[in-house]
């Protein structure tokens, strides 16, 4: 794993998805605050005769997801509306006639009274949820235009940052086949690099995984010390990777030949340090509802 260096020129970046994995590109869009639109196209497969190319549509600003959508006829929003029976086709395109220029589509419908907050939410979600299944996409191409103006139609007014969408990705991902080079070894220790508390939102087995990240117990031995399937603790550790909490040290750079008493004494340091982290870090998790919230709808099959 490694962090791709952000090029300030960079306007337009393409790729497939085998090469570029959209949990490191939306790293890039992260730490660089990029602005812009990616589109997500999937490749049809070649044993399926009537399969075509899907494309997806991804508005961000400053590095966070403000839309997303299937379409570019300013139709997706609309759509999501009018399905859940919140307005009418007519009503909502008699409104998109006095949108004023650069606002979002379902904040001017709010300050008109057809929409509350909840359903904001509920529509942002919907979209989010549309990026998250792009994660299982095996095969396909994008390709971001840093340029591209930002569809205020498609727009909620909500945000989230990119790496917070792509951790919330990764954690139901199914099919880690395509990250399988990218995570950490299993005999690697990790290290905490940030100087800083965590200002993104963790699950319970990254906060345990974060808590041993004290550069000298490999990540097996996690594994076996909080009882989780070493791919489980491999692909927690990748997450914190992603949100650059951690470093993997490899095996060659750590203690050479471990014994079990020199393994079982790394063990209890660790322990002690992550004690005394996780008394430090309780105060600092984060506890919004509305993303707390978001994430439990994301995982519902509503």
């Amino acid at each position: 794993m490694y962090l791709w260096l952000i090029d300030e020129q960079l306007m337009n970046l393409s790729s497939s998805l085998t090469n570029f994995s959209l949990a490191e590109l939306f790293q890039l869009i992260d730490q660089g605050r990029k602005s812009g639109c990616l589109t997500v196209c999937t490749l049809p497969d070649i044993d399926t005769p009537s399969s075509r190319s899907q494309y997806y549509y991804i508005w961000f600003r400053q590095g966070c997801i403000v839309a997303a959508a299937n379409r570019l006829n300013g139709q997706g929003l609309i759509s999501k509306i009018t399905q859940r029976g919140w307005a009418s086709q007519q009503v909502l395109e008699k409104y998109c006639q006095f949108l004023p220029r650069a606002t979002p589509f379902g904040l001017y419908l709010k300050t008109q009274g057809v929409l509350n907050g909840e359903q904001l939410n509920l529509l942002f979600a919907s979209q989010l949820r549309q990026v998250r299944q792009l994660f299982e996409i095996q095969k396909g191409v994008f390709k971001l235009h840093s340029q591209a103006p930002l569809l205020g139609k498609e727009m909620t007014g909500l945000s989230l940052k990119a790496i917070e969408v792509s951790l919330m990705a990764l954690r139901t991902l199914k099919n880690w086949e395509a990250l399988a080079d990218a995570l950490p070894d299993a005999n690697s220790a990790i290290r905490s690099i940030s100087q800083s508390k965590p200002q993104v939102h963790l699950h319970a087995l990254e906060w345990q995984v974060w808590e041993f990240a004290n550069g000298s117990v490999p990540l097996s031995a996690i594994a076996h010390q909080l009882h989780q399937p070493i791919a489980l603790v491999q692909q927690a550790a990748f997450r914190l990777m992603l949100a650059c909490l951690i470093e993997e040290i490899p095996p060659m750079t750590s203690t050479p030949e471990q014994n079990d008493d020199s393994l079982y004494l790394n063990v209890v340091n660790s322990s002690s340090f992550a004690k005394q982290k996780s008394q430090e870090l309780e105060k600092y998790k984060l506890s919004t509802s509305f993303l707390q919230n978001l994430v439990g709808f994301l995982r519902s099959n509503n």
